[in-house]
């Protein structure tokens, strides 16, 4: 991963009532697009992404409830409290509307920010959210507390959802997990088995688009959420679950490539 001191010069922090201070990178200018990470990362997971970016637009990176250098938890959040926050985050930073991308869990939550903030959103890009039925998570629940109950991972266990790991990366992956600690990322994956991402894709009506990588554990869930809302689909041959990691630059071209089809006016 970089160590950009640009990235470092535009440190920011937010004060939103009901969720606490707030940290984010900024930086660019025009176009406005907030990155969204996953669980238990924070901005840093798309440093390689924004310097890409930043020719095209302003890009803006959230530490989202307790992540990263974002305050901590104080109660249990459910989906629609993490996109409600976000609301609260744009209109800190004086942002009518922007563009959203959200990765992972981050993809749920900008599922769930389009459809109950459509006025705030320019666009949508939701990627590799996970699509799974109540049966499903409860058969899975034991592999969730393995994945998240233990902030501290191998390479091994990195290499499970991106494709490409070095020791950096690990570095920083470890970083994150444990700013955010067990028993916040644990929470995050109940809010998600709780959420209706069938139900928040069909009320979306601003432009969006779904994004999965080929080798993500959760590529199968592309068909259900086609099923539940009509939103084109786009595949990144040589991702995991995290293509801002694994193909930086293509991601960065996506992105940048939908987000000027519909910018504002």
């Amino acid at each position: 991963m970089s160590n950009s001191p640009l990235l470092a010069a535009h440190d920011g922090f937010v004060s939103v009532h009901g969720h606490g201070r707030q940290h984010y990178l900024d930086a660019g200018s025009g176009e406005p697009l907030v990155l969204i990470h996953g669980n238990g990362a924070s901005a840093w997971q798309y440093v390689d992404v924004i310097p890409l970016l930043l020719p095209r637009m302003r890009v803006i990176a959230w530490d989202m409830p307790g992540h990263g250098d974002s305050d901590p938890l104080g109660r249990h959040y459910s989906v629609e409290d993490y996109a409600d926050a976000l609301s609260g985050f744009l209109q800190a930073l004086g942002l009518a509307s922007a563009h959203v991308c959200g990765c992972s869990s981050g993809g749920s939550i900008c599922a769930a920010f389009a459809s109950r903030y459509p006025a705030a959103v320019r666009s949508a890009l939701i990627v590799e959210p996970a699509f799974r039925s109540e049966t499903e998570w409860a058969a899975s629940w034991a592999q969730v507390e393995a994945d998240f109950g233990l902030p501290t991972q191998t390479a091994q266990q990195m290499g499970e959802r991106v494709a490409k790991v070095d020791e950096p990366r690990l570095a920083r992956w470890n970083i994150d997990r444990n700013k955010a600690g067990a028993r916040t990322m644990v929470d995050v994956m109940w809010a998600l088995r709780a959420f209706d991402l069938g139900q928040a894709a069909k009320s979306i009506r601003c432009p969006a688009m779904l994004l999965y990588g080929r080798r993500s554990p959760t590529i199968h869930g592309q068909e259900r959420f086609q099923a539940a809302a009509h939103i084109p689909l786009q595949v990144m041959e040589g991702s995991a679950h995290f293509p801002m990691l694994d193909e930086p630059a293509a991601f960065a071209e996506v992105i940048a490539s939908f987000c000027a089809k519909h910018a504002a006016a």
